[in-house]
């Protein structure tokens, strides 16, 4: 039979216990625990756990290798079925797009497209949910299609009819728009927004239409206008560089459209009095300069239109040989391959009318030199190759 122990037996015992407790602690290798998240990060390691987190992994991010599991889980196509993945793509477009990151939403409703699910509801959910994100980015041609395609898929959808109309506005595709609000319509003629929506677009139609009428109006005198100056050229047959044998049946806006950068929006033109206006290039072979004239009317003598270029050449013709008195101007003929003299008391007109005279580049261009100067006798004296 067991012998009772007295409190004060007890008493002992439990101290050495606790006594030989402490001392096999003690005893026991120091070592620091590391396996357990870092103290001033616990809660940054907390919320990458899936049951903790707050927010998807963005893309290149490192993923928890539990999280990198649960979503192979969630879009392995053995896992899941076709509808499966193409829910489980969806709610992840939706949260995305709850946070408006749009680009990331549309592939995710992409990928959702693509797990061809036999689901014409939710295929059509897809549609025009991508379409809402394109929508907020103004992708509207994209929004339109993946709206109208919703539509194919859930012919009743009014969210993607009220998408596919808003596009089609912001597209300016107008009649389309009244298409579409008028089926709206004739489901809820209450619809207060489409209704403004008809009105504002059938206002833009009509501005549409009447800009583009009178643009066409415009357009028409141009071309009009145009063809008068070619008849008037031809007529008077002035001849061109471009032109071979000067035959003057080939004439057209683009030989008279001038090829220097400073006038090139400044091709000839008939005035209402029925005189010509020319771009002209007055150059300088002396200082390698030109000036160029945007247009100058065929009335003017060549005296006339040098006299304003002579004074503002002032400041660099140190000698003062620029004047009036003292210049001869000349003009080439490429295909003889030779200068010749213009007369300063010549109007523009009878300039262009000499046989010797070509239109260059679509503009009219004269050469300035001192009389009896060396720079004179140097441009003389240099090699031309006759076009002939």
């Amino acid at each position: 039979m067991a012998k009772q122990m007295s409190d004060e037996e007890r008493i002992e015992l439990a101290a050495k216990l606790d006594k030989e407790l402490d001392e096999f602690i003690d005893g026991l290798e120091k070592r620091r625990y590391t396996e357990g998240w870092p103290e001033d990060r616990w809660q940054e390691e907390m919320e990458k756990h899936p049951f903790f987190m707050k927010r998807l992994p963005e893309v290149g991010e490192e993923v928890d290798p539990l999280v990198e599991g649960m979503q192979q889980l969630k879009y392995d196509p053995l896992e899941n079925t076709p509808e499966e993945l193409a829910a489980n793509y969806k709610e992840d477009g939706n949260f995305h797009m709850k946070h408006r990151k749009y680009r990331i939403s549309i592939f995710s409703y992409t990928e959702g497209i693509r797990a061809k699910c036999e689901n014409n509801e939710l295929n059509a959910a897809l549609y025009n949910n991508r379409s809402a994100a394109h929508f907020f980015l103004k992708n509207y041609r994209s929004a339109l299609l993946d709206a109208q395609k919703a539509l194919e898929l859930k012919p009743d959808y009014k969210k993607a009819h009220i998408r596919a109309a808003k596009c089609a506005e912001a597209l300016q595709k107008y009649d389309l728009c009244v298409e579409l609000c008028d089926q709206i319509l004739s489901g809820d003629s209450g619809e207060k927004d489409i209704l403004k929506l008809r009105q504002t677009c059938c206002a833009r139609k009509a501005e549409k239409e009447r800009q583009e009428r009178k643009l066409a109006a415009e357009q028409k005198r141009k071309l009009d206008e145009q063809q008068k100056t070619i008849n008037e050229i031809k007529k008077r047959k002035i001849r061109f560089e471009e032109i071979e044998n000067q035959t003057f049946t080939d004439i057209t806006m683009d030989i008279l459209k001038p090829k220097y950068a400073p006038v090139e929006d400044f091709p000839v033109c008939l005035s209402p009095d029925g005189q010509l206006c020319w771009p002209v290039v007055f150059c300088f072979p002396e200082y390698n300069v030109s000036d160029f004239q945007q247009q100058l009317d065929e009335s003017f003598t060549l005296a006339d239109c040098i006299q304003d270029i002579l004074f503002e050449n002032e400041d660099r013709d140190e000698e003062g040989k620029y004047n009036i008195d003292n210049v001869r101007v000349y003009y080439e003929n490429t295909i003889l391959g030779k200068p010749f003299t213009a007369n300063l008391t010549n109007t523009l007109k009878e300039i262009t009318q000499l046989e010797t005279f070509l239109v260059t580049a679509g503009c009219l261009t004269f050469y300035i030199l001192p009389k009896n100067s060396d720079e004179e006798t140097e441009y003389l004296n240099l090699q031309r190759k006759p076009l002939k």
